[in-house]
C-alpha cells in the first residue's frame, strides 16, 4: 500500500461510515478497509467543505459526531475549501451534462455533486468513493456511471468501496 494514494470521500461515504449503514455485502467492509488505511497513514483522504454542510450533526449520535470530528482533524485528511478553479470546473461539468440532457434524458449534476467531482479532479484523487450509483430519469444523475471520463475529458475513477478480498466461510 502506498502512502501516496489519495482517496476522495463524498458525503454518502461519510454518512454510511458514521451511521454504520446496512449495505450490500462487501461495501461496508470495503469502507472499513479504507478507513483503516487512512487511520494507519497508508493513504490520504480529501473531501470538499460541501461535505461539512451536507452532514447534519443533529442526525448523528454523539459517538458519530466525535468520530467525524476526529477524522477531520487527522494530518492525512484534508477538507478542501472551494475557490474559483473549483467553481469554474463545477460550472463546466454541470453545463456538459445539461447539454447531454436531450440525449440521455437525465438531468444535469446537482451543484453539490459537481463540486465534489470538481474538487476530486483538481486535486487529482486516485479514486472518488461514493454510493451514488443509480440514475433517476427525471430527478438525478448518479456519479458512479460517470467513472472513467467525467464530462468526456477528465480521468477519474468513481467507485463504491468494496472489500479487497471477501472472506469465504466454507464448512470444514
Amino acid at each position: 500500500m502506498s502512502k501516496n494514494l489519495l482517496y476522495y470521500w463524498d458525503t454518502s461515504i461519510f454518512l454510511a461510515w458514521l451511521k454504520n449503514e446496512k449495505r450490500n455485502p462487501g461495501e461496508m467492509e470495503g469502507l472499513e478497509e479504507l478507513a483503516t488505511q487512512i487511520h494507519n497513514n497508508e493513504a490520504r483522504m480529501i473531501t470538499s467543505v460541501v461535505t461539512k454542510s451536507e452532514i447534519l450533526k443533529s442526525t448523528l449520535s454523539n459517538e458519530a459526531v466525535h468520530k467525524l470530528e476526529g477524522v477531520l482533524r487527522r494530518r492525512n485528511v484534508q477538507v478542501i475549501m472551494t475557490d474559483d478553479r473549483i467553481w469554474d470546473l463545477t460550472t463546466e461539468l454541470r453545463d456538459y451534462y445539461q447539454q447531454r440532457k436531450d440525449q440521455d434524458k437525465l438531468p444535469t449534476l446537482t451543484t453539490p455533486d459537481a463540486v465534489h467531482l470538481a474538487t476530486a479532479i483538481i486535486y487529482k484523487a486516485d479514486t472518488f468513493y461514493t454510493f451514488d450509483e443509480k440514475d433517476e430519469r427525471s430527478r438525478r444523475r448518479a456519479l458512479i456511471p460517470l467513472s472513467g471520463q467525467v464530462a468526456g475529458k477528465y480521468n477519474l475513477v468513481i467507485s463504491k468501496p468494496m472489500i479487497s478480498q471477501l472472506n469465504l466461510h466454507l464448512p470444514s
